[in-house]
C-alpha cells in the first residue's frame, strides 16, 4: 500500500507551501511535491505523485486532511500508518535542518536522532544533573575518544546534550562566560544535539507521530564558528543521548551502542552524584 500524506504550511523565501509525499509501506518514497497552499495546488500534486506511480490507486491511500482533493483521483483515505507517520516526521526534521543550513546528513540519520531523542526527552536527566556537571563520555568504534559531556535543560526551553573534545571544558566555559565572554564560549570545540520547539511544521509532524514535538538539531562548534558534525560524529551522539537516558540515581554508569553503515559505536557514559533541583 502507498500512502499520500501533506507537510506544512513551510514558510519559504516565495511564500509559505505544501509539500506532498508518498510512503510505501516497504519504507520507499518518492520525491516530495512542492506546490502552494490551495486546492487547485494540493490537485497537481497529487496527481504529480500518482504519475510516477506503477500501482494501481486502489493500493493507495490518502490521510484524511486530503479526502476531498483526492477523492476525484479514485482515492480513499484511511489514517496513515505509523511507519508512513514516522517518515513523514523524518522527511519533516531532514528539511528543518535544510532550513538551518544543517542539510547533508540524510533522513536516516534523522530517524536515529529522533529515536534517541525521544528516550532522553522522556527521561529528563536536566532534572537531576545541572549543565556544569561533566559526564565522562568514552567512545569507541569508527571514532575513538572520550568526551566531556553536559546535560542542560532550562524549563525545558533549551534541553539537549553537548560533548566537548577537551577535558575541563566546562569549567573553562563558566570562566569564559563569568567574564562576558559568550563568543569564545560558543567556539569551545564541541558536538551537541539540541531539541528546539520550531518551526511548527516539523514539532507537528513530530507529534502527529506520537513523537517528542521537538526537533533536535545536531551541532559541532569550534575556532571556525558552527557547523555539521560529521555522520560518525552523529552517531556518537545517537549512541550518548541512549546512554544519558538509563541513567538514574542509583544507575550513574550507561553503555549503549548503534549499528549503522558508517559503523558500530560504543560509548560508556559515566555520571556524576545528582544534584537535586529545588
Amino acid at each position: 500500500m502507498h500512502h499520500l500524506l501533506r507537510l506544512g504550511p513551510v514558510p519559504l523565501s516565495e511564500g509559505s507551501v505544501h509539500v506532498y509525499l508518498r510512503v510505501a509501506d516497504s519504507g520507499d518514497f518518492a520525491e516530495p511535491v512542492f506546490a502552494p497552499a490551495t486546492e487547485e495546488g494540493a490537485a497537481s500534486a497529487l496527481a504529480q505523485l500518482l504519475a510516477g506511480l506503477d500501482a494501481d490507486v486502489a493500493h493507495v491511500r490518502c490521510e484524511p486532511a486530503l479526502a476531498d482533493v483526492a477523492a476525484p483521483l479514485g482515492i480513499q483515505s484511511a489514517p496513515p500508518p505509523a511507519a508512513a507517520l514516522a517518515h513523514r516526521a523524518a522527511i519533516a526534521t531532514f528539511m528543518a535542518w535544510g532550513q538551518r543550513g544543517l542539510a547533508g546528513l540524510g533522513s536516516d540519520k534523522a530517524l536515529l536522532l529522533l529515536q534517541a531523542t525521544a528516550e532522553f526527552w522522556e527521561a529528563r536527566p536536566w532534572q537531576r544533573w545541572d549543565d556544569a556537571q561533566p559526564f565522562d563520555v568514552r567512545v569507541s568504534g569508527p571514532l575513538t575518544h572520550t568526551y566531556e559531556g553536559s546535560v542542560f535543560g532550562q524549563g525545558e526551553a533549551d534541553v539537549g546534550l553537548a560533548l566537548y573534545l577537551q577535558p575541563g571544558a566546562l569549567r573553562t566555559l563558566t570562566d569564559l562566560q563569568g567574564h562576558g565572554h559568550a563568543d569564545a564560549a560558543r567556539r569551545l570545540p564541541a558536538i551537541a544535539v539540541t531539541l528546539d520547539d520550531k518551526p511548527a511544521y516539523a514539532t507537528e509532524a513530530l507529534a502527529a507521530a506520537g513523537r517528542v514535538p521537538r526537533v533536535p538539531l545536531p551541532l559541532k562548534t569550534g575556532p571556525a564558528g558552527i557547523g555539521l558534525p560529521s555522520a560518525v560524529e552523529v552517531l556518537v551522539l545517537v549512541a550518548t543521548l541512549r546512554a544519558v537516558a538509563r541513567l538514574s540515581p542509583e544507575q550513574r554508569e550507561a553503555v549503549s551502542q548503534v549499528v549503522a553503515p558508517d559503523g558500530e559505536m560504543r560509548v560508556r557514559v559515566l555520571a556524576p552524584a545528582p544534584r537535586v533541583k529545588n
